[in-house]
């Protein structure tokens, strides 16, 4: 309810706000492209998303710098996960493309908070993660989040002395958006506590450390551009002072102590570097009341020779942690004028002495830690700072004393990225995402989806209650179905059981409806080894006869619609020792001596929504007449505890298996001849599928080493025409192709190779079963002589 009121107020502000929003980004910079990002219509492709991702959203430069350390690691722990990394200024954006060049997959502007925006940025990411970083409470984030089945943690969270007041009024809102949350790791017990009186659940809030202090000095230590390192060699200054982060005034209030130590030290250069590019200029006319000369960082490649003392206007980004590690003395800004502070861990972290004014209440917790150990000056004014800076500025040996004690004791508080990490790996092993439909469809399908559901749940209950009769087929009949339509690897299983029972001595009957023949309301039955025709007897039958021809050679299948009367057509001829019903969970129909169901680990249950509105033939609570199920696609760096767990609270019996689909081969369809899955290593390719689910099989082709440049899809059992063959190859020349890709199903509905202008590879995948031998001698003592089942 909080929920549809919050949003229900945005969509009426929205309009309104819209012009506001658009002048103000545009005057701080933002582009037309960056616009256009805020509304969720980001730079990356659904094509290169087909593994799930993390994205993670730092809003401005410091967020960005602290957790950069924290990117890194993630990156070498998760190498083959995309990172996706949202800012929310212009800065933050800059300093994300510069410092992640080879870490973040992409970097795009956060998207604003609106539903649909948001929406739009999960869509096409399909993240598995998001991590926010500080203090962004965005509560559509996590709304979304939720709705999308991805897992959320705040890291290195944090809420100030100026906004706890604010957040325990909003309680109502922000408990909402924190309930949403999986993990929440704050900076301190002050932290800890003012997250909880803002809502958030005490066991999902904990501790772990400030990811500032993890800041690598080593990696910044040594990226100081040629020019400058070049400018502090020609002038070889005695002493380098750097003022970072200046705010507003505070150039002005820094000028007294910049003349002085200059009479001090003749040979001194002071570094200034505002927060914010749009204050360069203000910066420059009020550093000038100094009488010092001023130079700016953009022109120094024009500059002969420069005479100390002198300043240096850093109006540059991403150098300030490179000139803090050559400095000798730092101010931190920010400080002087009231605005809280920002980050001192950098210039701490590299031995420097680093003095800051009495404003610190946004870096509360780690400057009074520093303070009590005698790592960090802090001034009560600009005469407090004029005497510091001086004292310091003449005084090596204190200078060394104290640098030496704030890094000391700030390595010592270092471990909150292990920590992050570790916890960001476990919540995207665990995530169970989805695609939830969009606004105007769920209004336009919610009551046919309804309808849907109550029907099948009620024709589940009368079959169960023995209102609605089962018949039963005199040999054994075991049943491969699943509850989402399409593209959760039937036929594969079918496949692996009828050859696994063959390995046993028992020949199968596969009962079928044969979807997409011709004729389907002829009885067909098909030995292994006949010619066969995929317009007559459908694509998935016609593959499985080719296929066990070599396999399980006495195999038979029976088509029709009626699958007891292609059973007992099966029956009269004789040999058949186990039938094995394909796509027959919603067959009730017939008796069965076990219930296999297959769930797609990486889409379980679908976007949770029933047909037409989502993909589920029937409610997850029907797993309770599930004797086994199979997870098909599992990933095993992924943990599938949730959905061993949701299967255990519906159906307490089934037994969990795990499985995965392997390319074994690739064959060329002009040739037959069969080629190892390495063949297409390092080409270019374009793939093209048929089935019910193609992100899957598109997902296959990174682990075939080849570039895949175009992937086109086509709707479920679909036959190619002349006309779409000569489409594809015109899609492959334009992204020069090399070769064409697809699935063994496709094959048959492709009819002739002729029109492929590319050489054209059949992917054939097998299933892998991890507890092979245990989900086989359940089958086996199923077909033993356990008791039937009623559905």
């Amino acid at each position: 309810m909080v929920r549809f009121f919050y949003n229900l107020i945005l969509a009426v502000l929205a309009p309104a706000a819209m012009p506001y929003w658009v002048l103000r980004s545009l005057a701080k910079g933002h582009s037309w492209t960056s616009l256009r990002e805020g509304l969720g219509r980001i730079p990356v492709s659904k094509n290169t998303t087909l593994r799930p991702s993390v994205w993670f959203h730092a809003v401005s430069v410091g967020e960005v710098q602290s957790s950069l350390p924290l990117l890194r690691s993630l990156r070498r722990s998760m190498p083959e996960v995309p990172i996706y990394v949202s800012t929310g200024t212009v800065t933050g954006r800059t300093l994300a493309q510069d410092k992640l060049r080879d870490v973040a997959t992409a970097v795009f502007c956060a998207p604003l908070e609106l539903p649909w925006c948001v929406a739009r940025v999960f869509s096409t990411l399909r993240p598995r993660l998001m991590v926010v970083s500080e203090t962004e409470i965005w509560p559509n984030y996590f709304f979304q989040a939720r709705r999308f089945g991805a897992s959320a943690m705040i890291v290195n969270g944090r809420i100030s002395d100026r906004s706890a007041p604010q957040y325990r009024r909003l309680r109502f809102l922000f408990r909402a958006a924190l309930d949403c949350i999986n993990t929440i790791l704050v900076q301190s017990d002050a932290d800890r506590e003012r997250f909880i009186a803002a809502g958030a659940p005490p066991s999902r809030t904990a501790i772990g450390g400030n990811l500032k202090y993890d800041f690598d000095a080593n990696s910044s230590s040594g990226d100081l551009p040629a020019v400058l390192i070049n400018f502090l060699r020609k002038t070889g200054p005695d002493l380098v002072l750097v003022a970072g982060s200046t705010r507003e005034t505070e150039e002005a209030l820094l000028a007294p102590a910049l003349r002085e130590v200059a009479g001090r030290v003749r040979k001194s250069l002071f570094v200034v570097a505002p927060r914010h590019p749009q204050r360069f200029g203000e910066a420059a006319t009020a550093l000038r009341q100094t009488g010092l000369p001023v130079h700016r960082r953009s022109n120094l490649g024009s500059v002969e020779s420069i005479d100390l003392p002198a300043i240096m206007l850093l109006d540059s980004l991403g150098e300030l942690a490179s000139l803090y590690c050559r400095a000798d003395l730092v101010f931190v800004g920010g400080s002087l004028n009231g605005w809280g502070g920002h980050n001192v861990l950098e210039p701490v972290l590299f031995g420097k002495p680093v003095v800051v004014g009495p404003h610190m209440q946004n870096f509360h917790q780690i400057s009074s830690d520093l303070l009590e150990a005698g790592g960090l000056v802090q001034v009560e004014d600009t005469d407090g700072l004029r005497l510091a800076l001086v004292e310091l500025a003449t005084d090596p040996g204190k200078r060394g004393s104290i640098g030496a004690t704030g890094r000391a004791f700030a390595q010592s508080r270092q471990g909150a990225t292990e920590r992050a990490v570790r916890e960001a790996k476990r919540l995207y092993r665990t995530a169970l995402p989805r695609r939830p439909p969009a606004f105007f469809k769920s209004i336009a399908l919610g009551i046919p989806s309804a309808i849907w559901k109550t029907s099948a749940r009620s024709r589940r209950r009368a079959y169960a209650t023995g209102l609605a009769p089962a018949r039963q087929l005199a040999t054994p009949l075991l049943s491969v179905g699943n509850i989402v339509a399409g593209g959760t690897g039937k036929t594969p299983t079918v496949a692996w059981l009828v050859e696994r029972l063959w390995d046993e001595g028992l020949a199968a009957g596969i009962l079928t409806r044969g979807y997409g023949r011709r004729n389907s309301s002829e009885l067909r039955v098909l030995e292994t080894g006949d010619p066969v025709d995929p317009l007559e007897v459908g694509d998935e039958p016609a593959m499985l006869a080719r296929r066990f021809a070599s396999t399980a050679p006495k195999t038979r299948l029976a088509l029709h619609a009626d699958r007891f009367m292609a059973g007992q057509a099966l029956e009269k001829l004789g040999g058949v020792d186990v039938f094995v019903l394909d796509d027959g969970f919603q067959h009730m129909q017939l008796r069965r001596a076990l219930n296999l169901v297959l769930l797609d680990a990486t889409e379980p249950f679908g976007n949770g929504h029933p047909l037409p509105l989502g993909r589920l033939r029937e409610a997850p609570t029907s797993l309770k007449d599930a004797d086994l199920v199979l997870l098909t696609r599992c990933d095993p760096a992924m943990d599938h505890r949730a959905i061993r767990e949701t299967v255990a609270r519906v159906s307490p019996g089934a037994t969990v298996f795990h499985s995965r689909m392997v390319v074994a081969n690739l064959v060329d369809i002009k040739t037959g001849q069969a080629q190892g899955p390495e063949s297409l290593a390092e080409r270019r390719v374009a793939a093209f599928c048929g089935i019910g689910n193609p992100r899957s099989f598109f997902g296959t082709l990174p682990d075939l080493g080849c570039e895949a440049v175009l992937q086109r899809s086509f709707r479920d059992h679909h036959r190619y025409t002349a006309k779409d063959k000569r489409q594809l190859g015109r899609a492959a020349a334009e992204n020069r192709a090399e070769a064409f890709v697809t699935t063994a199903k496709d094959a048959m509905n492709l009819g002739d190779a002729a029109g492929l202008a590319l050489p054209t590879y059949v992917m054939e995948v097998e299933l892998q079963v991890d507890e092979a031998d245990d989900l086989l001698s359940r089958v086996l003592a199923a077909v033993s002589g356990e008791n039937a089942k009623d559905s």
